[in-house]
């Protein structure tokens, strides 16, 4: 009998308090959506085992899925899964009044995993809080701030050629080693705070913030980890817990040596990191600590983790395509000759317009966020399809960008993509790495100018090289889109 018991309590304790909320939400939504198109899968299950719950196999089917409906001239596609309905516009004609509007900028609810450890900061936040916070905050990333970032970005590329000349001649995975070096770099810029992550990987918060990572996008991938007890029952919730607590400890304690530092005076004019303006400003904006550490850790997340996916694919993409490395060679030497060490100024940036059009196609192929959520608040048009109030709208860079109605050879890499010509017969929204609209990216500059300086500096230095066929190397989405296989080359000198 005990046999039988075990497996009803389960049942009754864990699974029914997620099913019958399931079963409500999808018969309420189905019945509201019923005349868009799209594949609804199975009874309370939707497309859920069609799409894979895996993070490589989730994108590659939403791809198929988004071809398919395209071919039918289609310019939205509805997928159910589980209680959800998500609505994808597929161009940017569709995706143009979501957007836009300045009433739909409610993030969906796959969001509320990040917040234990973000809060409510800017990429998670509503309403008026957002508002005024994007408000105080978009000075930070204006050119004239943005030009004391160069020499904190340089300094810490020239950290990574360092340790990129150790592994000249062998098969390396550079992926692991931007990564610390984007950290470096949006810690000192966002909390004025020397980390030193290339040089100590190991460091609690370092590591903490990898876990992080790992942990988020699992809850988000498998069904045992979307119930609370499912979380408390496989030890997930107190190893997040642990990490949150290291990261949040990590920051609060910066904070407070920030301010110290403030007061004394100890801080150059030059040198003002993000943390400042939030000090400086917590009087005039109210702003308590649990605010400031909410905005810090959020740049912190945005401004390391999205910038390594953008390094990642554009050097695989380089690696891949040596006739176009070398174009990129041939225009960083001409603005540095045969010198090795000169710092990256901001008028070189200007100049190196060959290398943005390689980054700019890296970020069409490989957006580093496929899939950011909207909840809707109220009933939206798109096209001629009203999508109902609640539902989640998709905007969808990863299908947009692949869409071979808008580029023609769509998953090929081509530079040219992004010459003034071609770009002015496509719409504006049909290109939008960094989203668009009153939710854009706040720090996409900060994120260009990086990814030049860093690539810069591996290109005078480097021939990267790989045996591996291009499109070998999977894209997985775990938050970000990142390579599966990492970015494993070969390092030449040049």
């Amino acid at each position: 009998m005990i046999v039988f018991i075990i497996p009803l309590l389960i049942f009754l304790i864990y699974a029914l308090p997620t099913v019958i909320p399931i079963w409500r939400s999808y018969r309420y939504r189905k019945s509201l959506s019923v005349k868009i198109p799209g594949d609804e899968g199975l009874p309370l299950f939707g497309i859920i085992f069609k799409l894979g719950r895996t993070p490589e196999s989730m994108p590659k089917r939403a791809l198929e899925l988004a071809k398919e409906s395209a071919d039918k001239g289609e310019t939205i596609l509805k997928m159910w899964i589980m209680h959800d309905s998500m609505f994808i516009p597929l161009n940017g004609e569709a995706v143009q009044s979501a957007i836009e509007s300045n009433e739909e900028i409610t993030k969906g609810s796959d969001y509320d995993i990040l917040e234990p450890w973000l809060g409510t900061g800017l990429l998670i936040s509503t309403g008026d809080k957002w508002r005024s916070r994007r408000k105080m905050l978009t000075p930070t990333f204006h050119f004239s701030m943005l030009d004391g970032y160069v020499e904190t970005m340089n300094r810490h590329a020239k950290v990574l050629i360092d340790i990129m000349e150790g592994r000249v001649g062998k098969v390396v995975d550079l992926f692991p080693l931007l990564k610390l070096c984007t950290l470096d770099i949006i810690c000192e810029a966002t909390m004025g705070k020397e980390l030193g992550a290339q040089l100590d990987s190991h460091q609690p918060y370092v590591s903490s913030i990898a876990k992080l990572m790992v942990l988020d996008t699992n809850r988000q991938l498998l069904p045992h980890l979307w119930n609370k007890m499912g979380r408390w029952m496989t030890g997930w919730q107190k190893e997040h817990d642990e990490c949150v607590k290291i990261a949040h400890d990590f920051t609060e304690k910066v904070i407070h040596e920030r301010i110290e530092l403030l007061a004394r005076g100890e801080v150059e004019s030059n040198k003002r990191a993000f943390l400042d303006l939030l000090i400086t400003q917590r009087d005039n904006e109210s702003l308590s600590m649990t605010d400031i550490r909410e905005e810090v850790d959020t740049f912190m997340f945005e401004g390391h983790d999205t910038t390594t996916s953008g390094l990642s694919w554009t050097i695989w993409c380089l690696a891949c395509h040596p006739e176009i490395q070398e174009r990129v060679y041939e225009e960083v030497k001409e603005i540095f000759g045969d010198d090795l060490t000169r710092d990256v100024t901001r008028d070189d940036l200007g100049k190196m317009n060959y290398l943005e059009r390689c980054i700019k196609e890296a970020l069409r192929l490989f957006p580093p966020v496929p899939f950011a959520l909207r909840q809707l608040q109220n009933d939206l048009l798109i096209g001629d399809h009203l999508v109902p109030k609640d539902a989640s709208l998709v905007i969808a860079p990863w299908m947009i960008h692949r869409n071979e109605k808008i580029y023609a050879n769509p998953h090929n890499f081509d530079p040219d993509n992004f010459l003034p010509e071609r770009v002015t017969t496509r719409h504006p929204y049909d290109y939008i790495p960094f989203s668009a609209g009153p939710r854009n990216c706040i720090g996409q500059r900060f994120a260009m100018f990086e990814e030049k300086i860093v690539i810069a500096w591996i290109v005078r230095n480097f021939r990267i090289q790989t045996s591996s066929a291009f499109h070998s190397n999977s894209a997985v989405v775990e938050i970000i889109l990142k390579p599966k296989d990492g970015v494993k080359v070969t390092l030449r000198r040049r």
